[in-house]
């Protein structure tokens, strides 16, 4: 499925944002190592990387299942099938901490660690008021618009005051 242009822009930045974050934890691992007190080898790099594309990969997976939804005539469907995307998405996340964990070849906290930096992206992005939500349509109401009374007689709409005299 192609993406949409807003869609491939916003997988864009979360991707490079997840990039730039994965980058520091190995400078950060890498100054920690300095004193020892964490490892800096291939089990670090090899975990952030695979991280990553998990992080990455979540994200674009959310853009496809939102733009088939979208095209999704029936509500019903489109709920069950935003439910199965979420839930196969969450598995999957679930199942690569428990290989980075497991696994001698990751480094646990290097794998696990980036399945968070698009929501650290997501986040800098609002703070610094690059990415704002779009706002909802509200429609405005003005009084010209209100039905006039029915019998003729004036409304007492309440609230209005009288001077006192």
């Amino acid at each position: 499925m192609k993406l949409q242009p807003e869609a491939k822009k916003e997988l864009l930045r979360i991707a490079g944002g997840t990039a730039l974050c994965t980058a520091a934890m190995w400078a950060l691992f890498a100054a920690l190592h300095l004193v020892n007190l964490a490892p800096f080898d291939s089990t670090v790099i090899l975990g952030g990387l695979v991280g990553s594309a998990v992080a990455v990969g979540n994200f674009y997976g959310i853009c496809v299942m939102v733009q088939k939804a979208l095209d999704e005539p029936d509500e019903g469907r489109r709920k069950m099938r935003l439910k199965l995307s979420y839930n196969a998405r969450m598995l999957v996340q679930g199942l690569w901490v428990i290989i980075a964990i497991a696994a001698p070849c990751f480094q646990a906290l290097a794998g696990a660690a980036p399945l968070l930096f698009p929501r650290v992206t997501i986040y800098y992005l609002q703070i610094t008021g690059r990415y704002k939500p779009a706002a909802p349509h509200t429609e405005e109401v003005s009084v010209e618009d209100d039905p006039p009374p029915s019998d003729g007689a004036p409304r007492d709409e309440g609230g209005e005051t009288e001077p006192w005299n």
